[in-house]
C-alpha cells in the first residue's frame, strides 16, 4: 500500500522541474507529505526509537525531519550523478541482505523455542558484509568494463 501511494504521489509530481515549480506555487504541503510517507516506509521505528531516547517532540521532529531531508537530498545526488547505473551489483547485495534479515529472523522464531537468542550485531554484520561484496564486485565490474 506504502508503495502505491508513493508511487502515486511522485507521478503526481511530474519531472523534478514541474516538481519544484509546484513546490513554490503549492507550498510544499505534498512535498511533506511525500518525504513524511518515504520516511515511515523505510524507517517505521525511527519515531519509535527517537520516544525511547526523549519525550521532547520538537527534537524529535527536528531529528527526523534532519533525517529525512539528507536521505532524500543524498538519494537525488545519487539518482542525478547515475552513480547507482555503474554500480550494477549494488542492487542485488541489498535483496541479498534483505533476505538474509529475513532468514534470519525466521530462524530467530525458530530459536526461540530453545530459549535461545540471535545477537542483534549478526544480522547488521551479515548485512554490511553482503553490501561490501557487492560494492567490491560492481567495482571489480565496472573496472573490467572500462578497460575493454
Amino acid at each position: 500500500v506504502l508503495q502505491l501511494l508513493s508511487t502515486s504521489i511522485a507521478e503526481a509530481f511530474g519531472s523534478e522541474e514541474e516538481a519544484a515549480g509546484r513546490l513554490a506555487a503549492g507550498g510544499g504541503l505534498a512535498s511533506l507529505l511525500y518525504l513524511e510517507l518515504l520516511d515511515a516506509s523505510f524507517s517505521l521505528d525511527g519515531t519509535i526509537g527517537a520516544f525511547a531516547i526523549t519525550t521532547n517532540l520538537p527534537l524529535i521532529l527536528t531529528g527526523l525531519g534532519l533525517g529525512a531531508l539528507f536521505i532524500r537530498s543524498l538519494t537525488l545526488m545519487l539518482s542525478r550523478e547515475k552513480a547507482l547505473d555503474s554500480l550494477v551489483y549494488l542492487e542485488h547485495g541489498a535483496h541479498y541482505a534483505i533476505g538474509a534479515l529475513g532468514l534470519l529472523m525466521l530462524s530467530g522464531i525458530l530459536l526461540k523455542q530453545w530459549h535461545m537468542h540471535l545477537p542483534e550485531w549478526l544480522s547488521g554484520l551479515i548485512g554490511v558484509v553482503l553490501l561490501l561484496l557487492a560494492l567490491f564486485d560492481s567495482l571489480r565490474q565496472r573496472r573490467n568494463v572500462s578497460i575493454q
